[in-house]
């Protein structure tokens, strides 16, 4: 017979673990002068061009807080900065037109998706602002398609969000 106490245990833990995994990525939409000093000050250094106008927090899968900072670049692009609440950068994410993407990406992507049609794409940067990867977003056939994509093009996978 199992005792009550290792049950509500059980189910304690049950919904523990799901319901941190329901969380996991969901984004909060906060005001700027919610976002910790320390967080603006490292978005602010890392794009001082930016003019930044909302701000979100997400609750990563390994439980990680990151403060997302969006805004425009001074030629009107998106931008969004993903701050960790210690300061450190974790990403920079810009808008991108196809004319900025380097010819072997895009011929990569054409190559392996010849009816994908690019509504959006965004270059995905280390705090170095070095491009890590470029995503990409459109539809094959009317359906919606959300691709990543290596910095060299070597690399296409379907992206899970």
């Amino acid at each position: 017979m199992i005792s009550r106490t290792f049950a509500t245990s059980v189910v304690a833990l049950c919904v523990w673990l799901f319901g941190a995994g329901a969380m996991a990525g969901e984004e909060t939409p906060i005001a700027l002068s919610e976002v910790p000093e320390s967080v603006m000050s490292a978005a602010r250094t890392a794009m001082p061009e930016a003019r930044f106008r909302s701000a979100n927090t997400e609750r990563e899968t390994d439980g990680t807080l990151v403060y997302e900072i969006q805004g425009r670049t001074i030629d009107n692009r998106q931008i969004e900065v993903d701050v960790l609440p210690s300061g450190e950068i974790e990403e920079i994410e810009v808008e991108f037109t196809r004319d900025l993407v380097p010819g072997a990406v895009l011929k990569a992507v054409e190559s392996r998706y010849p009816d994908f049609e690019i509504e959006f794409i965004e270059a995905s940067h280390s705090a170095s602002k070095k491009v890590v990867q470029y995503e990409f977003a459109g539809r094959v056939n009317g359906d919606k398609l959300d691709l990543d994509v290596s910095a060299d093009g070597r690399r296409i996978q379907v992206a899970d969000d």
